[in-house]
């Protein structure tokens, strides 16, 4: 991995991505994408069940999930990596949700199987083995335990009262507090709660109502929560993203949400298919555009909510975003092709970096030496003024723990054992495509 500390800083520290610079084929057409906790693999989901997870350092294929390639019997709807890395969840239109270990990949370490097709699927408590699911027409979320012997599913009674919310479509997590979930339904409504279970057979579940808002007339198709926990970004049918304000009580028992910002495209009326945050606190909300005409992913600013980049160049409708930051990638998948699109930041080479007095010319310029440039007189005096100088301890031992981004460098990392005979599978699969 290239150093960064050794880059121009003006364009290592840049706060987001700006130019188009990979694009992964994938032949089973991808559905949705999720980078690991630390950013060195990005999972596929497709359309006909298979999940391929990329190396975002080679940009190859390094494991492919299930016997024959099938993780799933139909399309993948959610990927959700634990904070370690090593397990996933997947959720799909087979009505299942999986939890593979990655360290063998070929079946599923537990499974769980619902009445209808699965809309998202997020770890609560990867510790417990706990995680929240939404399904198709169904007015409350679920709870999995896969801690025992068997899965069991916990319907969580997410009902505000005799007021008919309409169905639960999505659910996120917060980032800080994992037992503080909020779930967003069909009539526009946001409820926040605070849950409280434990694992086993015997375990008990209740779901205490924290806030009830509505803040739509229709669909509400993603709620997302920032890295630090103090916003939260509502994507809704009405063509409009809506930003708020999230305030916590020190013992979780009230949430407040405030409207800051919308986002639409006053001019063409957009839709959104997808939203997310940049990293830390959230400067940046970023959202791909429905329609097919519409073939960009609209940047703003979430401090003043103005509109500070649009990322172009795919061509084509993008689905499913999410963002790297420890390599400062952003992912997203074309509706078209099924390919993946990556913008990044191309970092120019700086020689002056490796040597202070480097100096880049655009032609050859004679040099002419000076008579006792070279002497081995000044050689010896450099010598002992180096001599002099004040030594410094260097440890070569301790990781640093924040890298020039700021992103913790101590987070848990999985190795992926490299799956080589499903990914010659996989490249035998490109080879057949018309």
């Amino acid at each position: 991995m290239t150093n960064l500390l050794l880059q121009d800083p003006f364009s290592v520290l840049k706060e987001y991505p700006d130019k188009l610079t990979y694009n992964l084929e994938n032949p089973f057409h991808t559905e949705c994408v999720r980078f690991s906790p630390r950013g060195d693999y990005l999972a596929l989901g497709c359309s006909n069940g298979s999940v391929v997870i990329y190396d975002m350092d080679t940009f190859r294929p390094i494991c492919v999930l299930g016997i024959l390639m099938g993780a799933h019997t139909r399309s993948v709807q959610s990927i959700s990596w634990s904070p370690g890395g090593r397990y996933l969840l997947t959720g799909a239109r087979d009505w299942t949700v999986k939890l593979w270990d990655l360290a063998e990949a070929g079946q599923p370490l537990k499974e769980a199987r619902f009445d209808s097709p699965i809309w998202n699927c997020q770890w609560v408590d990867a510790e417990q083995w706990f995680c929240i699911v939404t399904a198709l027409e169904e007015s409350s979320a679920f709870l999995i335990d896969f801690g025992g012997s068997e899965s069991q599913i916990r319907p969580l009674n997410l009902k505000v009262g005799e007021q008919d919310q309409g169905y639960v479509l999505t659910s996120a997590v917060h980032t800080k507090f994992s037992d503080v979930v909020f779930t967003a339904t069909s009539k526009g409504w946001i409820n926040a709660y605070r849950l409280s279970f434990s694992s086993g057979v015997e375990g008990t579940k209740d779901a205490h109502l924290l806030s009830s808002v509505k803040v739509a007339n229709g669909n509400i198709k993603h709620v997302i929560v920032s890295q630090n926990g103090d916003k939260i970004a509502v994507n809704c049918s009405d063509r409009t993203i809506r930003q708020y304000a999230l305030s916590l009580a020190a013992d979780r028992s009230v949430v407040e949400i405030e409207l800051e910002h919308k986002y639409q495209d006053v001019i063409n009326k957009l839709q959104w298919n997808s939203i997310f945050f940049s990293n830390k606190s959230a400067e940046y909300l970023i959202a791909s555009t429905h329609g097919s005409s519409a073939h960009e992913l609209y940047l703003w600013e979430t401090s003043s909510g103005t509109l500070v980049r649009v990322l172009e160049g795919a061509e084509e409708e993008l689905m499913d975003i999410d963002w790297n930051f420890y390599k400062m990638f952003i992912a997203s998948n074309g509706l078209e092709s099924g390919n993946v699109h990556i913008w990044s930041i191309v970092i120019a080479p700086k020689w002056s970096a490796l040597a202070p007095d480097f100096e880049e010319v655009e032609e050859n310029v004679e040099y002419q030496e000076k008579e006792d440039e070279f002497d081995q007189i000044d050689e010896l005096e450099q010598q002992q003024e180096l001599n002099q100088a004040e030594e410094v301890n260097i440890d070569l031992r301790t990781k640093e723990q924040f890298d020039v981004r700021g992103n913790d460098l101590l987070v848990p990392q999985f190795t992926i054992p490299t799956d080589y005979e499903r990914i010659l599978t996989l490249k035998a699969a490109k080879v057949g495509l018309p």
